[in-house]
Protein backbone atom coordinates (compact mmCIF):
# COMPACT_ATOMS: atom_id res chain seq x y z
CA UNK A 1 0.00 0.00 0.00
CA UNK A 2 2.75 2.41 0.77
CA UNK A 3 4.19 1.72 -2.84
CA UNK A 4 0.74 3.20 -4.34
CA UNK A 5 1.21 6.29 -1.92
CA UNK A 6 4.61 7.40 -2.81
CA UNK A 7 3.60 6.85 -6.82
CA UNK A 8 0.57 8.75 -6.28
CA UNK A 9 2.12 11.72 -4.11
CA UNK A 10 4.79 12.01 -7.31
CA UNK A 11 2.10 12.21 -9.71
CA UNK A 12 -0.35 14.42 -7.72
CA UNK A 13 3.15 16.95 -7.25
CA UNK A 14 4.01 16.40 -10.81
CA UNK A 15 0.56 17.29 -12.19
CA UNK A 16 0.30 20.19 -10.08
CA UNK A 17 2.91 21.59 -10.47
CA UNK A 18 3.18 21.13 -14.21
CA UNK A 19 0.03 23.39 -14.39
CA UNK A 20 0.99 25.73 -12.27
CA UNK A 21 4.26 26.29 -14.51
CA UNK A 22 2.09 26.35 -17.53
CA UNK A 23 -0.45 28.93 -16.37
CA UNK A 24 2.25 30.82 -15.39
CA UNK A 25 3.96 30.99 -18.69
CA UNK A 26 0.43 31.57 -20.42
CA UNK A 27 0.01 34.25 -18.01
CA UNK A 28 3.01 35.84 -18.90
CA UNK A 29 3.06 35.65 -22.33
CA UNK A 30 -0.26 36.60 -23.11
CA UNK A 31 0.33 40.31 -20.89
CA UNK A 32 3.53 40.89 -21.71
CA UNK A 33 4.89 43.97 -22.84
CA UNK A 34 8.46 44.79 -21.55
CA UNK A 35 11.31 44.03 -19.01
CA UNK A 36 10.02 44.19 -15.60
CA UNK A 37 13.09 45.99 -13.48
CA UNK A 38 14.18 44.52 -10.47
CA UNK A 39 16.70 45.30 -7.96
CA UNK A 40 17.93 40.96 -7.65
CA UNK A 41 14.68 39.52 -9.69
CA UNK A 42 12.93 40.96 -12.75
CA UNK A 43 10.82 40.02 -15.62
CA UNK A 44 12.04 39.25 -18.96
CA UNK A 45 10.49 37.20 -21.55
CA UNK A 46 13.02 34.73 -23.78
CA UNK A 47 12.89 31.65 -25.51
CA UNK A 48 15.04 29.30 -24.58
CA UNK A 49 15.85 26.65 -27.14
CA UNK A 50 18.65 24.94 -25.45
CA UNK A 51 19.18 23.38 -21.90
CA UNK A 52 20.27 25.17 -18.87
CA UNK A 53 21.47 28.62 -19.75
CA UNK A 54 21.13 28.16 -23.21
CA UNK A 55 23.89 25.32 -23.75
CA UNK A 56 23.22 23.58 -26.87
CA UNK A 57 21.15 26.07 -28.01
CA UNK A 58 18.98 25.55 -31.17
CA UNK A 59 19.47 21.42 -31.13
CA UNK A 60 16.29 19.64 -31.14
CA UNK A 61 18.02 16.45 -29.93
CA UNK A 62 17.44 18.70 -26.47
CA UNK A 63 13.85 16.89 -27.02
CA UNK A 64 15.32 13.43 -27.00
CA UNK A 65 18.13 14.41 -23.90
CA UNK A 66 15.31 15.44 -21.97
CA UNK A 67 13.18 12.41 -22.47
CA UNK A 68 15.92 10.15 -21.62
CA UNK A 69 16.41 11.73 -17.85
CA UNK A 70 13.38 12.05 -17.35
CA UNK A 71 12.53 8.05 -18.16
CA UNK A 72 15.38 7.24 -16.44
CA UNK A 73 14.25 9.06 -13.33
CA UNK A 74 10.94 7.37 -13.56
CA UNK A 75 12.61 4.17 -14.04
CA UNK A 76 14.34 4.87 -10.49
CA UNK A 77 11.00 5.43 -9.11
CA UNK A 78 9.71 2.22 -10.48
CA UNK A 79 12.56 0.45 -8.92
CA UNK A 80 12.65 2.28 -5.79
CA UNK A 81 9.57 2.77 -4.79
CA UNK A 82 9.42 0.32 -1.74
CA UNK A 83 12.36 1.94 -0.17
CA UNK A 84 10.86 6.05 -0.93
CA UNK A 85 9.73 8.02 2.07
CA UNK A 86 7.70 11.52 0.96
CA UNK A 87 10.19 13.58 1.33
CA UNK A 88 12.09 11.57 -1.65
CA UNK A 89 8.82 11.46 -3.31
CA UNK A 90 8.23 15.28 -2.79
CA UNK A 91 11.93 16.22 -4.06
CA UNK A 92 11.13 13.64 -7.35
CA UNK A 93 7.91 15.19 -7.62
CA UNK A 94 9.70 18.81 -8.18
CA UNK A 95 12.31 17.35 -10.63
CA UNK A 96 9.98 15.79 -12.77
CA UNK A 97 7.34 18.01 -12.93
CA UNK A 98 10.19 20.97 -14.22
CA UNK A 99 11.41 18.12 -16.39
CA UNK A 100 8.19 17.85 -18.38
CA UNK A 101 7.04 21.06 -17.94
CA UNK A 102 10.13 22.06 -19.89
CA UNK A 103 9.51 19.42 -21.95
CA UNK A 104 6.08 20.51 -22.91
CA UNK A 105 7.55 23.53 -24.11
CA UNK A 106 10.01 22.64 -25.90
CA UNK A 107 7.25 20.10 -28.34
CA UNK A 108 4.57 22.72 -28.01
CA UNK A 109 6.60 25.70 -28.88
CA UNK A 110 9.69 25.07 -30.02
CA UNK A 111 11.78 25.99 -26.86
CA UNK A 112 11.37 27.05 -23.09
CA UNK A 113 9.62 30.13 -22.33
CA UNK A 114 11.85 31.80 -19.73
CA UNK A 115 10.65 34.75 -17.58
CA UNK A 116 12.26 35.40 -14.12
CA UNK A 117 15.34 37.42 -14.74
CA UNK A 118 17.70 37.12 -12.06
CA UNK A 119 20.14 39.67 -12.46
CA UNK A 120 24.00 38.85 -13.08
CA UNK A 121 22.96 35.10 -13.32
CA UNK A 122 20.30 33.92 -15.87
CA UNK A 123 16.85 34.33 -17.06
CA UNK A 124 14.54 31.37 -15.66
CA UNK A 125 11.23 29.85 -15.00
CA UNK A 126 9.60 28.07 -12.32
CA UNK A 127 10.28 25.05 -13.86
CA UNK A 128 13.65 25.54 -13.53
CA UNK A 129 12.90 26.27 -10.23
CA UNK A 130 11.32 22.89 -9.41
CA UNK A 131 14.63 21.24 -10.84
CA UNK A 132 16.96 23.26 -8.71
CA UNK A 133 15.24 22.86 -5.53
CA UNK A 134 14.08 19.76 -6.11
CA UNK A 135 17.70 18.48 -6.77
CA UNK A 136 18.90 20.65 -4.16
CA UNK A 137 16.35 18.66 -1.52
CA UNK A 138 17.11 15.06 -2.70
CA UNK A 139 20.70 15.75 -1.78
CA UNK A 140 19.69 16.73 1.38
CA UNK A 141 17.19 13.45 1.86
CA UNK A 142 20.19 11.43 1.12
CA UNK A 143 22.92 13.06 2.73
CA UNK A 144 20.67 13.14 6.31
CA UNK A 145 19.46 9.15 5.35
CA UNK A 146 23.43 8.01 4.74
CA UNK A 147 24.64 10.35 7.83
CA UNK A 148 21.77 8.06 9.90
CA UNK A 149 22.53 4.94 8.32
CA UNK A 150 26.55 5.78 9.30
CA UNK A 151 25.37 6.63 13.03
CA UNK A 152 23.21 3.55 13.15
CA UNK A 153 26.16 0.85 12.01
CA UNK A 154 28.51 3.18 14.95
CA UNK A 155 26.06 2.45 17.71
CA UNK A 156 25.62 -1.19 16.34
CA UNK A 157 29.57 -1.87 17.03
CA UNK A 158 29.51 -0.50 20.12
Amino acid sequence: MKNNKIVRLIVIITVILILVDQLVKILIKTNYEKPIEGNIIGITLIENTGMAFGFNSGNTKNIVLTLLILLLILNFVRNQKERMDTKTAIAIGLILAGGFSNLIDRIARGGILDFIDVKNFAVLNLADCYIFIGWIFLIVVFVKFNREMVGRKNCEKR
